[in-house]
């Protein structure tokens, strides 16, 4: 299940800012970078490289899973914040790794 429009990032104004301003988190495969926001909805943008995941399919699949991780369960209790999520290496073939992963860089950047 995909995020809802206005909880995603979509800009390259708004992806460059929180690269730019945010404080970042590392995980085993990924980080993040968090800027607080003052009102509106938590947003987030995820960045899969080609180098690695290398089919379209998988690095959709990994965007996919990392959605389903929030939503709908946590996102609606974040408060405003611009995450963008980057993958850093290699993609296991266990994506459930993944999404441990996830939660726990999340936690770790005290966003949960």
């Amino acid at each position: 299940m995909s995020l809802p429009v206005p909880n995603r990032l979509k800009k390259k104004k708004d992806f460059d800012e929180v690269f730019k301003k945010g404080k970042a988190v590392n995980g085993s495969f990924l980080f993040i970078k968090t800027l607080a926001q003052v009102k509106g909805p938590a947003r987030f943008g995820f960045v899969v490289a080609a180098k690695y995941a290398p089919s379209a399919v998988l690095r959709n699949r990994v965007r996919r899973l990392l959605s389903a991780a929030i939503w709908p369960k946590l996102l609606p209790n974040m408060s405003a914040c611009d995450t963008v999520v980057v993958v850093t290496k290699k993609i296991p073939e266990d994506l459930a790794v993944v999404e441990e992963d996830f939660l726990s860089v999340l936690a770790k950047a005290k966003i949960l």
